[in-house]
């Protein structure tokens, strides 16, 4: 294989940028999320995201907006083009999320964005807007965290309730 003077090899396991913009509100639950769970918010936002892509609980939540048909094994999950498409408004300050993906998983939000017939950074604060507020969802979420004690898993429980507005 020829290589041309100037050109660089690009990394087999590099990372893509998503910037999903979400509201303030949404962002500090996420960060104060990310701070109970001593993780980073980006390795935070990155796992919810991949989860949520292929989640059964997200993609029935979301299915009634699919626009195209999006298949998700087991299941899929059919979409009519004749439904409005989504639009995300904010009626308070927004802000971006840093995300990086490796290749599989950006692939795989693309395809759930093409079934939203949305761009992948919409798509991106979605599934964290309703994977944060989907209470089966981030019960299993925070029960695969092994390296936070049962003290430390109440405290995020506590958290998460105060979200859905239970006390």
């Amino acid at each position: 294989m020829e290589r041309r003077v100037g050109e660089r090899k690009t990394r087999s396991d590099k990372k893509i940028d998503v910037k999903p913009t979400v509201s303030d509100r949404t962002k500090r639950q996420l960060y104060k999320f990310s701070e109970l769970c001593e993780l980073p918010v980006k390795d935070v936002a990155e796992r919810l995201i991949e989860n949520a892509c292929t989640s059964p609980l997200i993609l029935d939540d979301i299915h009634q907006w699919f626009r195209r048909d999006y298949f998700c094994p087991p299941a899929i999950h059919k979409g009519n083009i004749e439904r409005p498409r989504l639009k995300i408004l904010f009626n308070e300050e927004t802000g971006k999320v840093n995300t990086r993906f490796p290749q599989q998983t950006y692939n795989q939000l693309c395809e759930l964005a093409y079934s939203l017939d949305l761009p992948p950074t919409t798509t991106a604060a979605i599934l964290i807007k309703r994977s944060l507020h989907n209470r089966e969802f981030m019960f299993d979420y925070v029960r695969a965290l092994k390296h936070l004690s049962n003290e430390q898993k109440n405290d995020v429980h506590a958290f998460l309730r105060k979200i859905w507005g239970f006390r």
